[in-house]
């Protein structure tokens, strides 16, 4: 039987284990001739799920550290749409398979493993990757003794697969603020280090529960046995050390890995060298008998959920038999998915020009000091959050991993069609949500649910004698705000899942902004922090002035106020970290900017930098030739930001010290939208509000597109980019363009 081969380049050639999530296969580089490990994961209608991860193992992949696993490359095999990552093949034993076959290891190795564990993980902190699922099956002792960390970045693809939890992580390793639906940090990753620590130390976790709920109530609010009660030979130092990791509080524990690396390092130097009888293999001995597979969990313990990448993310040698599903270390293998410019099709018709509807969002009343009468807008932080879970995601729709992402292997180019969906908007054209599934709409009367291919409508829901006025998704949830009146949730099937009334009604009507399990309400003043799944409150938080812009980021929500306050606000608890003060003209918005751990302020023709930390400022530029109207927000793309313009259609800027590097086109920009290496523009100056899809290299335009209608879209709304489509709402309805040639949609 002729093996399979990946991109016509990577030859599988044996199964390595099989887990939760997919396939893990030793395999062959034909063009350099290396051996090579290949995670294999099946192809997801929820293709959110897969760009997400996308997402998150091209930032985690920039890593460079000999104790993290080097990825080679990322691919979507074109015949049957299989996800595929290339790392090194490395050979030795998981952390979690060397406990179970040969018991705690002696102490002086479980101190040196998790002091090199912690290099690496000081090295991830330091470049803004947090792991998030830190266990010991994600710890590969090499045949040469060192530790390699595996599967940075991947937790919160798997909670939004659906195959897990939708809590991030493995229970018996996971932080007490997890379980606040706290995304976790820096500290979260040490606290899993404590508990990997505590169990080589004494063969056990530090808290053994009979279930879930029981595990959490540990981890909450039960105290950890220190190490050196179940083994004397532990130092009281290390077990002091091993007790701050464990705190409850994250401020209680160490400040960073590179302490936790210092600390253990000092204290490897001070024990003793094990005897030979207390010494472990590294690696047991070559033979012709398989490894034996991981061993299901204990009775009683909770069972860990099938982590991001089931079996070890490498190979081992001699090689074991295969995983199976229900023995899986939580390693189940992931890929990512990759696209190219999508072929030309036959031009079609453009659609008849209308005239521009008149439009009053609720920033401009605000800005303007007017009453009730203001129609609420919708945010750019939510809007581009909309598209995923932050703005890079817009680098999803036909990637060949454009500004500055990687270059995958295996493109599929399928025939994607335009298509046309009417609406009926009397008056202005609200921007639509890219869902899990679907792109949702809304009009002066119902929610609609279209299919992201075809614009047919999959469903429709009302939502009461309010018009809908704002829509984000978060996962497989819609939300839709009506006015100043209430909050609703849907499914992704269009079943209500929850209403919230807010008491008293807003003066000004929604902003919103979902991320994760939150959505963010803006009521005048107060940001309420609402619970996804059931509409209840978590905390409320309340800014100087009446609120602009909220943008939930990871594990932190951004505010900005009407009195040009900036604020940083704890994603769990709505605790204020700090406060700025901007220039004029802050209503535009806020973008986080991850890899820099910033977020980009827009303040009339100036982009300002501010440290996600303390909210000092970084980097600030002005943009020459800006009219009154100002910048739009930004949009992130790998290592670019990109603003819609006023007086030049956008504009790029490097996001590591804000140096600009181009202005493209002539007249106004609304906020762009950024994919497979070209920036998506609609222009605020002509009543078409014609698309134009400019080169992300240079600025300098590839093809232009005629709306028919305005869609006034500086903040309120803008182009989407998904699944080598744009999508534009203006009154006519949504029409969905190709983005490769810009050709109109069916008439």
């Amino acid at each position: 039987m002729a093996a399979r081969v990946l991109a016509g380049r990577y030859e599988l050639t044996s199964l390595v284990g099989r887990g939760g999530m997919g396939e893990v296969w030793e395999g062959r580089d034909r063009v350099i001739g290396r051996r090579v490990a290949i995670k294999l994961l099946p192809h997801h209608a929820d293709d959110t799920g897969a760009e997400l991860f996308f997402r998150e193992a091209r930032t985690a992949g920039q890593l460079n550290h000999r104790g993290v696993i080097t990825v080679f490359d990322i691919g979507q095999d074109p015949d049957d749409r299989t996800l595929f990552l290339v790392m090194e093949f490395v050979t030795g034993r998981d952390l979690a398979t060397l406990l179970r076959q040969d018991g705690p290891p002696p102490v002086s190795h479980a101190v040196d493993w998790a002091a090199q564990a912690a290099a690496a993980l000081a090295a991830a902190h330091t470049a803004g990757v947090v792991h998030r699922d830190l266990k010991p099956a994600n710890l590969m002792l090499t045949d040469g003794g060192e530790i390699k960390v595996l599967d940075f970045g991947i937790a919160r693809f798997m909670a939004a697969t659906g195959k897990s939890s939708q809590v991030m992580g493995t229970l018996a390793y996971m932080p007490p603020e997890r379980f606040a639906e706290h995304p976790g940090d820096e500290r979260s990753d040490l606290y899993a280090l404590g508990c990997v620590l505590h169990e080589l130390l004494t063969g056990a976790t530090p808290f053994q529960a009979t279930g879930p709920v029981a595990m959490m109530t540990a981890h909450l609010n039960k105290a950890p046995t220190p190490p050196g009660e179940l083994r004397p030979e532990v130092p009281a130092a290390l077990d002091e050390l091993v007790l701050k990791l464990l705190s409850k509080e994250a401020t209680h524990r160490p400040a960073s890995a590179t302490d936790v690396r210092d600390a253990l390092r000092a204290l490897h130097a001070t024990l003793p060298a094990p005897t030979v009888a207390d010494r472990v293999p590294v690696a047991p001995r070559p033979s012709s008998a398989p490894a034996a597979p991981p061993a299901p969990p204990a009775p009683g313990s909770p069972p860990a959920s099938p982590g991001p990448s089931g079996p070890p993310a490498t190979a081992r040698d001699p090689r074991p038999a295969p995983v199976r599903d229900d023995q899986a270390s939580g390693h189940g293998p992931h890929a990512l998915p990759t696209r190219t410019a999508l072929p030309p099709r036959p031009a079609q018709a453009p659609h008849p020009t209308a005239p521009e509807p008149t439009f009053l969002t609720r920033r401009r009343a605000l800005w303007l000091g007017l009453g009730t009468t203001a129609v609420a807008a919708v945010g750019i932080g939510a809007a581009l959050l909309n598209s995923g879970d932050d703005p890079a995601d817009d680098q999803r729709a036909g990637s060949t991993g454009s500004a500055g992402g990687p270059s995958p292997s295996s493109s599929p180019t399928p025939v994607h069609r335009g298509w046309h969906h009417p609406l009926d908007v009397e008056s202005d054209a609200k921007m639509p949500a890219l869902g899990d599934k679907a792109l949702y709409a809304i009009d002066d009367d119902a929610l609609h649910a279209l299919d992201l291919t075809t614009g047919k409508q999959v469903w429709r829901a009302r939502t009461g004698k309010e018009s809908p006025d704002r829509v984000a998704t978060a996962g497989s949830l819609v939300f839709v705000a009506c006015r100043n009146v209430a909050l609703y949730a849907f499914d992704g099937a269009g079943k209500p899942k929850w209403q919230w009334h807010p008491n008293p009604r807003p003066q000004y009507g929604f902003e919103i902004g979902a991320r994760d399990d939150v959505v963010c309400v803006v009521v005048d003043k107060t940001l309420v922090c609402l619970n996804a799944r059931t509409g209840k409150p978590k905390w409320t938080f309340v800014a100087d002035d009446f609120v602009l812009d909220v943008t939930p980021a990871d594990g932190t929500v951004y505010v900005s106020d009407r009195k040009n306050g900036v604020y940083a606000v704890h994603a769990g608890t709505g605790s204020r970290r700090w406060k700025v003060s901007a220039a004029r003209d802050t209503r535009l918005g806020l973008t986080e900017l991850p890899q820099e751990k910033a977020v980009a302020v827009v303040a009339g023709a100036k982009v300002r930098a501010l440290d996600a930390g303390d909210g000092r400022e970084k980097w600030a530029t002005t943009v020459k030739g800006v009219g009154s109207q100002g910048l739009s927000p930004a949009v992130v793309a790998g290592d670019k930001l990109y603003v819609g313009g006023d007086g030049r259609l956008a504009h790029a800027l490097r996001a590591t010290d804000g140096r600009l590097l181009w202005s493209g086109g002539a007249g106004g920009g609304t906020a762009p939208a950024v994919a497979a290496g070209r920036v998506y523009v609609a222009g605020r100056d002509d009543d078409a509000s014609t698309v134009h899809a400019l080169d992300a290299k240079d600025g300098s335009r590839i093809w232009s597109y005629d709306s028919g209608s305005s869609i006034d879209g500086l903040t309120s709304n803008h182009p989407l980019v998904h699944g080598g489509l744009v999508f534009v709402a203006n009154e006519l309805g949504i029409a969905a363009i190709d983005a490769a040639t810009g050709q109109d949609p069916p008439a």
